[in-house]
């Protein structure tokens, strides 16, 4: 009998997970889009403190009730079962058939659950395609990579101040059809404005607004250090050592370094915990930067200690402390590298300040349209300081929006979406009038050259000064191909920018 215990309660654990695995295969795809599993791998070996309960509700409602209700069936049917088979064995009838039929039914049923689970979670979360990129390694950093570390770097005299404002989520989608958007009224007319009015890189070609955000660099960690090292964030099983308080990415070297090598101050400003997906981690490994989050507002009395909504406080109150931040910082007398994270337009739905209108009778266009206009303001505000003609500005998208359900027509349509570029007050002005195809990895050098930086590569990392009328690596081998390089496994970015080994 204790045998026949042991064997129910497995069969019931096992149909749980399988039923759990199967729930997840539809959750996944449903609630982030077509993500990576190197994204579940690199969120699993760092902390998710700070993250909005909004997923986690999702994950609880859509994935736990059957499995729970079905494995609660299964778990009384068994426990009848073992209480007849204990009836029969005390009235000497140990070879009850109708027992012995459930018990051999319910195993090939679990079975048959399990294995279906597990098969449909593997291709849902991208285990076969992680395998096969594992197994296939990429020559692409033998082609292509540049060690910014061993690069020349020639300052200006008077060195610029860099602001640098990452918006969650941001894209080019929302633009209107005239200017290569989606839709027949721009969702963000701020936003277009200014890129009118500024640096996009396309030369007046609005079908290629925007940049493409490989997958290793779709998710906002991997976003920021894309942006600002030239290389994606891959991180094999068995890496979180590398990826810790101690060590990040040792063998990046990253805009945040090479400022802070030559006298910059760095900060960055985030209405969320700073340490959600080891943001903290890179920024203070890569550039020492003074991490302003969602802690430190409440330390700075800034926010009430009870005050938390959305991933921390909204984007309404982040723009006004950005305002006091670069005003401290433009009177410290030292040239200045400012980045700043939006997360008001993070998925799902977006969170709809007091000050957003409802403009279009949803939630997410209704916020995207409120991000565009304070985004907008914050940039205004800055040409009218007295340190903005020698400051310049990028305004970069992390990547595309993962509200699957928001984008299902615009992804069935086969519309190209990218994440939303502009460069405003750079310090010079491109070699091409040429309409560049751009990547993540681009404006990491672009970023630089726009601060009056001149170095003696086309290249850093692996993206192209799109100052210069040298290739992108996308112009070269296409998207596609760049996207499913960058996510293959490669010898040389573990071993030199992984863990950090010294090539000499």
């Amino acid at each position: 009998m204790k045998k026949r215990r042991m064997i129910s309660v497995l069969i019931v654990i096992l149909v749980f997970i399988g039923l759990l695995l199967f729930k997840v295969a539809n959750w996944v795809p449903s609630a982030f889009g077509d993500i990576p599993f190197e994204q579940v791998l690199f969120h699993i070996m760092v902390p998710m403190d700070g993250a909005d309960s909004a997923v986690l509700d999702s994950f609880v409602s859509e994935c736990l009730p059957m499995p729970i209700i079905v494995s609660c069936i299964l778990l009384l049917l068994l426990i009848i079962s073992d209480w007849k088979t204990s009836v029969d064995i005390k009235n000497g009838d140990l070879h009850h058939k109708t027992n012995c039929i459930l018990t051999v039914i319910s195993s090939i049923c679990c079975l048959i659950v399990y294995v279906f689970g597990i098969t449909d979670c593997i291709y849902a979360v991208g285990i076969d395609e992680y395998w096969y990129n594992v197994m296939h390694p990429s020559n692409i950093y033998e082609k292509y990579y540049v060690d910014p570390s061993s690069v020349n770097y020639t300052f200006p005299e008077t060195k610029r101040n860099l602001v640098y404002i990452f918006m969650e989520s941001m894209e080019t989608t929302y633009e209107d059809t005239a200017h290569g958007g989606y839709f027949e009224e721009s969702l963000i007319p701020e936003l277009t404005e200014l890129s009118e009015n500024n640096l996009t890189f396309t030369n007046g070609d609005y079908s290629n607004n925007g940049f493409y955000a490989p997958a290793m660099s779709g998710w906002t960690a991997a976003a920021m250090v894309g942006q600002t090292s030239g290389v994606p964030l891959n991180t094999p099983a068995g890496a979180n050592s590398y990826l810790s308080d101690k060590s990040f990415l040792p063998g990046a070297y990253t805009l945040g370094d090479l400022l802070e090598d030559n006298g910059y101050q760095n900060e960055i400003l985030l209405g969320s915990d700073a340490k959600f997906g080891g943001r903290e981690y890179y920024f203070n490994l890569h550039g020492n930067y003074k991490i302003v989050d969602y802690y430190s507002a409440v330390e700075n009395g800034w926010i009430d200690k009870d005050y938390y909504v959305w991933w921390g406080y909204e984007d309404l109150k982040l723009f006004e402390f950005a305002k006091n931040e670069l005003t401290n910082l433009a009177a410290g007398g030292q040239p200045f590298n400012f980045n700043m994270l939006t997360a008001d337009t993070h998925f799902v739905g977006g969170y709809p300040c007091e000050e957003c209108e409802d403009l279009y009778g949803d939630q997410y266009s209704n916020v995207i349209r409120c991000s565009s206009k304070h985004v907008t303001e914050l940039v205004q505000w800055i040409q009218q300081q007295d340190w903005y003609a020698n400051t310049t500005i990028v305004l970069a998208g992390d990547h595309k929006s993962m509200d699957n359900d928001w984008f299902k027509d615009i992804e069935d349509s086969g519309y190209d979406r990218k994440v939303y570029y502009t460069i405003v007050n750079p310090a010079i002005s491109p070699a091409t009038q040429n309409s560049r195809t751009v990547s993540t990895y681009d404006l990491y050098p672009t970023t630089v050259a726009s601060l009056g930086i001149t170095y003696d590569s086309p290249r850093l990392g692996l993206g192209t000064n799109l100052f210069t009328d040298t290739p992108t690596v996308v112009e070269e081998i296409g998207y596609k191909k760049l996207n499913k390089q960058t996510m293959m496994h490669s010898n040389y970015y573990d071993k030199y920018i992984l863990y950090g080994k010294s090539k000499k």
